[in-house]
């Protein structure tokens, strides 16, 4: 059995061992993803116009048979089979998306909620295209299910009485699209109805900041309404406030879903017993507020006032600059970067943005021509991809050897806050990368434990 999995974390295994080396590296991965999607048998002609567009012919089917090749030869147990101009899978294939699908069908939105942990091929970076292209088609797709799926079983639980239910379908909602203005009303809304006053108006100003921020606007109409009336409802009042449907449009922004229209609510004030909850959720903010001290990366006073706390330590790994790697190893610098950012995400406190977000960012905006970055140039970037660290980053190639070389920097002054560099024969990469995340995140944490604050706060 082949099982594929590409919702939230893209990962191939056969009979239940993961692929590693040469075969888990984006290009491997994005052919068998595409193949297993893909319906039949898939012509040669169709897979190099998705994974090589740019090249002639002959040099993309020379570099499809050295895939082919290199997976048959590292992945044996794949059973890729050729047919005339056709390769297909040898053996039964299990693809998380087809899973998530059929229990669509079989109305099971539990199961199929369940299973979906985060976009299509969320991690996978490529930088082609077409394959892009193709991937963001399915992922819009996925995602619209998932949010329709979410939000019934969210609506059955608000319905049933299942406050906890409600949120936590409401939070996986606001999880994979923050801008989703309906999830956001429902999260606060829910919140507020199972006695979380304080979450309820801390979910808003959040919400609040995040639309100003990217869309310049404010939340919806109906939106504002509802938290007028939490923040002047009487914390013992037993009375139910009306709220009222009064829906107004911002500025169009095409999601790519429907709203339909939204019945009026009532909603029930949170009892008396519960304002000794508010009392020492205040106090924890207190205590949290003294432990965590906003630190600043050059000291205080220093350039740029670089304000990071144990919250905001949210890290975008950049694209590695390649050195000597030669024609064949155009991927190299780019998987570099990839399995770097999945490495960090598992090790200390660091919240790591997203591999492709960082990647479409990079491309997009014109960072890719870079030859040298300075403080404000990182401090744009930083502020496109929502990080407040960024790894910077070349990788060597001498032979059969590589050296990487990679700086943790902070987002809004440039001012580094660890490095690391590592070396060893490319068959070890994967071990290389460990170490290298590992060396990263010890830096950090040293500096922290020295200065009892966290790295790079200064006296």
């Amino acid at each position: 059995m082949i099982e594929i999995r590409t919702l939230g974390r893209t990962s191939v295994a056969v009979d239940g061992e993961p692929l590693s080396g040469e075969a888990a590296w984006p290009k491997s991965l994005a052919l068998l993803v595409y193949m297993a999607r893909e319906p039949g048998p898939d012509r040669r002609d169709e897979i190099l116009g998705v994974l090589w567009p740019d090249r002639d012919e002959k040099r993309a089917r020379r570099a499809l048979n050295q895939l082919l090749y290199t997976l048959r030869k590292t992945s044996p147990q794949l059973t890729l089979e050729s047919v005339e101009d056709a390769v297909d899978f040898g053996r039964e294939v299990w693809l998380d998306v087809e899973e998530f699908e059929r229990r669509l069908e079989a109305d099971d939105p539990e199961g199929a909620v369940a299973l979906y942990e985060g976009p299509f091929l969320a991690d996978l970076a490529v930088n082609e295209p077409d394959f892009d292209h193709w991937a963001d088609r399915q992922r819009a797709d996925l995602q619209r299910k998932f949010r329709k799926a979410a939000l019934e079983l969210a609506g059955q639980a608000r319905e049933s009485g299942d406050l906890d239910g409600a949120v936590t379908h409401c939070r996986r909602l606001v999880d994979s699209d923050t801008l989703d203005d309906e999830a956001q009303h429902l999260l606060i809304e829910s919140l507020y109805l199972r006695g979380d006053r304080v979450a309820a108006l801390r979910q808003y100003d959040v919400y609040r900041d995040l639309l100003a921020r990217e869309l310049e606007v404010e939340p919806l109409e109906h939106t504002r309404q509802l938290v007028e009336r939490i923040r002047g409802e009487p914390q013992a009042s037993e009375e139910p406030v009306e709220v009222k449907d009064d829906r107004r449009s911002r500025p169009a922004v095409d999601t790519g879903r429907d709203v339909g229209a939204r019945p009026p609510r009532r909603l029930q004030g949170p009892p008396l017993r519960r304002s000794w909850l508010v009392a020492g959720a205040m106090a924890v903010v207190a205590v949290l507020a003294v432990v965590f001290w906003p630190w600043r990366a050059d000291g205080p006073g220093g350039a740029g006032d670089e304000v990071l706390t144990a919250e905001a330590m949210r890290v975008a790994v950049l694209p590695f600059t390649p050195h000597g790697l030669g024609e064949d190893d155009d991927g190299l610098s780019v998987g570099v970067a990839q399995l770097l950012a999945l490495n960090l995400e598992g090790l200390g406190s660091l919240e790591v943005v997203p591999h492709h977000r960082v990647v479409e960012t990079w491309e997009r905006d014109g960072f890719g021509g870079m030859t040298a970055f300075t403080a404000e140039s990182l401090g744009v970037l930083a502020g496109h991809v929502q990080a407040t660290l960024l790894v910077l980053g070349d990788i060597h190639g001498s032979g059969d050897e590589l050296r990487i070389v990679a700086e943790l920097v902070g987002g809004r002054t440039g001012a580094v806050l660890a490095q690391a560099d590592v070396r060893g024969p490319r068959d070890s990469l994967f071990a290389l990368l460990d170490e290298l995340a590992a060396s990263l995140t010890e830096e950090v944490q040293a500096a922290s434990d020295s200065t009892g604050r966290p790295a790079g706060s200064g006296n």
